[in-house]
């Protein structure tokens, strides 16, 4: 039996982590704890369990649920915008130039393209987004399985849904 724990183990982890630790809907999840899971990763699937991150102290990220009170959606005004700095090895260098290999390799030609993003961990989901919209590829949806994190696109129509599919993509 292999020693390392397939994507889909600290996926699950993550989940429960941010559960079993929620608080008046607060969480913390601690940065490289997770090994194959980036800074990036966690943020990205504490937004899809319903959480907003509102930044890092030390190596603690931290999290908070929003509480709709009309069944809309809630802006959290501290929620963490911006890019997440990686700890330890993981570089966004690599996982950039595999990211292009995939893109050169795929054609506009076919119906769909999936890109694994557990493959592509240290670069933010938007600079994924955007990298493929230049590409000609337009974002159709994301699927997390246990073994798993896919981004799957179409081909690219208009600037114009291109850019609203990206805004799509931001809120869920």
């Amino acid at each position: 039996m292999s020693r390392f724990k397939p994507l889909g183990t600290h996926v699950a982890k993550i989940r429960e982590d941010l559960a079993s630790r929620e608080k008046n809907g607060h969480s913390t999840l601690r940065s490289g704890y997770y090994p194959k899971i980036s800074d990036e990763m966690m943020r990205d699937l504490a937004e899809h369990e319903g959480f907003v991150f509102l930044g890092s102290i030390g190596r603690n990220m931290n999290f908070r649920r929003p509480v709709p009170t009309d069944g809309d959606p809630v802006e959290v005004p501290d929620a963490w915008k911006g890019r997440i700095e990686p700890h330890g090895g993981m570089g966004s260098g690599k996982h950039r130039r595999l990211l292009r290999e995939w893109l050169d390799g795929a054609s506009v030609e076919d119906s769909s393209l999936t890109l694994r993003r557990d493959q592509l961990g240290a670069l933010p989901k938007a600079e994924i987004l955007e990298l493929a919209a230049e590409y000609g590829w337009s974002f159709e949806s994301e699927e997390i399985t246990d073994t798993e994190w896919r981004l799957t696109f179409r081909p690219g129509t208009t600037a114009q849904e291109q850019d609203e599919r990206r805004l799509l993509a931001d809120d869920g």
